[in-house]
């Protein structure tokens, strides 16, 4: 994920200990206890896959896991899901390079997480459950989003459309998180970032393949733990290192105080952390709206299909603000920590993660935190990956090839599914780019693209298929052509979003209304049963 206003440039180095610290990370990562602990993880991963393998029977089955998953389960996996690189890397520098401001980044996606378990977790459980293929008359399921869309509102089109800008959007999200892992394979056991891109890659789509849904949430609930382990870890050795919590505030301060002021406008120029002004009242706003993107993830809403009951979201919730605070809080100490051991001398803020391990542990324990790191990408790509071979064998190949496809051939078109998403991912990786940018960008389109949508199928019984299919046509669009033309620094996520909300209110009220009465009938039966 990337907030358009942080800007997190590379910096000379001017403090021998940052110095030194980045420039033996590589060589403290290359350590044989390193790569031991490190292969042990990918592993595990693996094996978990395999043991998923057995349980995939249908397309619930592969999906969403059989809507079988219990509270705990589904909580730390969504977090999981959602918290890529980004939490290792750009929040930790953001912090490093502009202090407190980045805090309204913090806010937002606690406050979108809690509102997304609120508002949409148990109702999108129940009534993706309940409403059925509307083609045929047969009881059924719906077990994605563009499939929910289109039987909740009786119309292929809306399938068609959703699954499109599903398949744009992640193939952004993969390449950026391909990118990730080759990086990280890099550091480890050496070698070019174009073979670690493809070998991160084959092991996600490895079990991934197997085990789909399953084997994307208990590899998530390992990858959660120890992304949390691994924050909570560096965040408490670098306090201590400094003396304590208030050696370690007033450390910082003495750089500059704004650092710990959340409206303070605080860059690192020239080796110093610089005063420039308040901040911007479009940055704060922009960082808030990164709470919006929750409500249209479809890899984040697949955790809420595949819930055991609807009253887990209840217990999901008050567990989601927890993980979302501590996980996100320790990445600011990071950033802080990073300030207060280095000063002004880090190369790269983004490293600030990665030096901080090789300064305060040992060698061998940093398997552990790099792992820590591949976990954050691993947990985000194995369900977009699930997300994304789901979609092109559910709302393409059974909608409108053969419907009547045997559930064992569907399972394994998901997993050929995999294999072409993966491609395509290395494909967008190998081309370059920024990671945090891609991520950020594929973000605000699912925000935009679905959630003034889904909010509509939940809760609006005049809503219809017009008004939703005009809502993802503007919102996806408006990411898209805002982000060619903005000049203020304002996010695209909220002009997207307002874009697809004014859509799908014209659409409703003013376009064409056919098996309206039918769509309105099943709407108030599913409130009521």
């Amino acid at each position: 994920m990337l907030i358009g206003w942080v800007v997190l440039p590379r910096i000379t180095a001017n403090d021998d200990s940052a110095r030194r610290a980045t420039e033996t990370t590589m060589t403290n990562t290359a350590d044989p206890s390193t790569s031991i602990v490190f292969i042990l993880y990918l592993l595990a991963v693996l094996a978990i896959g395999i043991w998923a393998y057995r349980q995939n029977n249908d397309m619930s089955d592969f999906a969403i896991g059989g809507r079988r998953l219990g509270t705990f389960v589904t909580a730390l996996s969504a977090k999981a899901t959602d918290s890529s690189q980004w939490v290792f890397f750009g929040l930790p520098g953001a912090f490093y390079v502009s202090g407190m401001r980045n805090i309204w980044l913090i806010v937002g996606l606690t406050i979108g997480f809690y509102l997304s378990w609120k508002l949409l977790a148990g109702r999108l459980r129940d009534y993706s459950a309940k409403v059925s293929d509307w083609r045929v008359t047969a009881p059924g399921e719906s077990v994605t989003l563009p499939g929910f869309f289109a039987n909740r509102f009786r119309s292929n089109s809306v399938r068609s459309v959703t699954a499109i800008f599903i398949i744009i959007f992640y193939i952004i999200y993969l390449g950026s998180a391909f990118i990730a892992t080759g990086v990280i394979f890099q550091q480890i056991f050496g070698g070019s970032v174009v073979v670690g891109t493809i070998i991160g890659a084959v092991v996600v789509m490895v079990y991934s393949s197997l085990g789909g849904y399953l084997a994307s949430s208990y590899t998530d609930v390992v990858q959660g733990v120890l992304m949390w382990v691994c924050l909570v870890a560096v965040s408490i050795a670098a306090i201590v290192k400094l003396g304590g919590v208030g050696s370690f505030l007033e450390t910082v301060g003495a750089q500059n105080p704004d650092l710990g002021s959340p409206f303070a406008g605080v860059e690192l120029l020239g080796g110093e952390w610089v005063t420039t002004s308040s901040v911007p009242f479009i940055a704060m706003i922009s960082a808030l709206a990164w709470a919006l993107g929750y409500f249209g993830s479809p890899h984040i809403l697949a955790r809420f299909m595949g819930m055991r009951t609807a009253e887990s979201a209840r217990g999901g919730a008050r567990l989601g603000v927890f993980l979302s605070i501590t996980l996100l809080g320790c990445a600011g100490v990071v950033g802080f920590a990073a300030i207060g051991i280095f000063g002004p001398g880090l190369e790269n803020p983004e490293d600030a993660y990665m030096v901080l391990v090789a300064e305060l542990f040992p060698s061998w324990v940093a398997g552990i935190f790099l792992a820590g790191v591949l976990s954050a990408v691993m947990s985000t790509a194995d369900s977009q990956l699930v997300v994304a071979s789901s979609t092109l064998t559910e709302d393409f190949y059974r909608a409108f090839i053969n419907r009547d496809a045997p559930a064992k051939t569907l399972v394994w078109l998901s997993r050929i599914a995999v294999l072409a998403c993966t491609g395509i991912g290395v494909f967008v990786a190998l081309q370059g780019g920024t990671i945090l940018d891609l991520v950020g960008y594929a973000w605000a389109g699912f925000g935009a693209s679905f959630g003034p949508a889904l909010f509509a199928a939940l809760y609006w019984r005049k809503a219809t298929w017009f008004g939703a299919l005009l809502s993802i046509i503007a919102g996806g669009s408006t990411v898209i052509i805002y982000r060619m033309v903005d000049t203020i620094g304002l996010y695209e996520l909220i002009p997207g979003f307002i874009a697809g909300m004014l859509a799908l209110w014209l659409g409703s009220w003013l376009g064409p209304k056919q098996r309206q009465e039918v769509v309105t009938a099943q709407f108030d039966l599913l409130k009521t049963s």
